[in-house]
């Protein structure tokens, strides 16, 4: 097979353009950096929001070791929602 290799002048082609221009030092090439200042840590909770809700809706249980202030936000919170299983609905002006 033939192959045809089309190439674009740097200001046509942004990319290597950008590539072209970052500077780097030769003597740290060897040394990577392990610092991204964009990066951010993330927590993966393995519950969903949603499922403290529907276990009080379904056994009227709620976990343990939850302070006042908690149980007043969740109590506020639970009476908007409505659990006909497999589905949880909530109240709204909809």
């Amino acid at each position: 097979m033939d192959y045809e290799i089309k190439d674009k002048k740097g200001s046509e082609n942004l990319v290597a353009d950008h590539l072209s221009r970052i500077l780097y030092d030769r003597e740290s090439e060897s040394n990577v950096s392990e610092y991204f200042p964009d990066e951010q840590s993330y927590v993966v909770h393995p519950d969903p929001w949603y499922a403290d809700i529907v276990n009080y809706l379904d056994s009227s249980r709620i976990p343990e070791g939850w302070t006042k202030n908690d149980r007043d936000r969740f109590f506020h919170l639970v009476k908007f929602f409505i659990w006909n299983d497999p589905y949880l609905f909530k109240y709204c002006s909809d």
